[in-house]
């Protein structure tokens, strides 16, 4: 059995026994693996891509946020479509409940019209003639609503109550402390059963009525729907 030959060369020591070669460079072995380290450290480290994997990983990131940024303005866009489709909604119905109701008033004031020159009866219902909350209340009958039988209880009982600037024709009309009631025409106008020696006759908000004037009601009214900001 031969001594193993040693034989230096370069600073590395190469070492031959039994007919295998070894290669045992001291401090390059150490060397590498610090480099590999160093390497893998450097890629897990932000911002240490560099090259074209640096603009890869850019691009994906931007498309995220662009992708991001397109959902959040679609789903407000949905939002703001749906919100105005329910307004549309709301107003339609809210339309068509006022007209319902206008045609509700214009049958009462028809009746009212007709009965311009019977006479003024305390207490008249129609038959010989009305007093003034006697003609309201058979009036708004034919248009299907009922009212109680006096002023004083037509006022408080009757919702809502309406401003002087929002009349509308079809509205009853208070004067001289509840005791008195006519029925609004629109352009300041009223038809009403005046007093006794007078007839049913149409007048105006001014003068006398205008002094005594206490408030409004609007008979046969139903609440409308708010228009909605918001969906919930």
């Amino acid at each position: 059995m031969s001594n193993p030959l040693r034989a230096a060369a370069c600073g590395a020591t190469t070492l031959i026994a039994g007919g295998a070669l070894a290669l045992t460079t001291p401090g390059i072995a150490e060397a590498r693996s610090l480099a590999e380290t160093m390497e893998g450290s450097q890629l897990h480290r932000p911002g240490a891509l560099a090259g074209p994997q640096q603009r890869v990983h850019t691009s994906r990131v931007a498309l995220r946020n662009k992708s991001s940024l397109r959902n959040r303005n679609s789903r407000g866009e949905r939002h703001a479509r749906m919100l105005a489709a329910l307004q549309r909604t709301i107003r339609k119905q809210r339309a068509q409940m006022i007209a319902q109701w206008d045609r509700k008033a214009q049958r009462a004031i028809q009746h009212a019209l007709r009965q311009l020159g019977r006479p003024y009866v305390w207490g008249g219902t129609g038959e010989s003639g009305y007093d003034c909350s006697g003609l309201v209340q058979a009036a708004w009958r034919k248009a299907g609503v009922r009212l109680p039988r006096v002023s004083h209880d037509q006022y408080r009982r009757t919702e809502p109550k309406i401003a002087r600037e929002e009349l509308r024709p079809g509205d009853l009309v208070f004067f001289n402390s509840l005791g008195h009631v006519g029925m609004y025409l629109g352009d300041q106008r009223f038809v009403h059963a005046p007093r006794t020696g007078r007839n049913v006759s149409i007048d105006r908000l001014k003068g006398w009525y205008q002094s005594r004037y206490v408030g409004a009601v609007r008979p046969g009214w139903k609440p409308l729907p708010e228009i909605p900001t918001r969906l919930w």
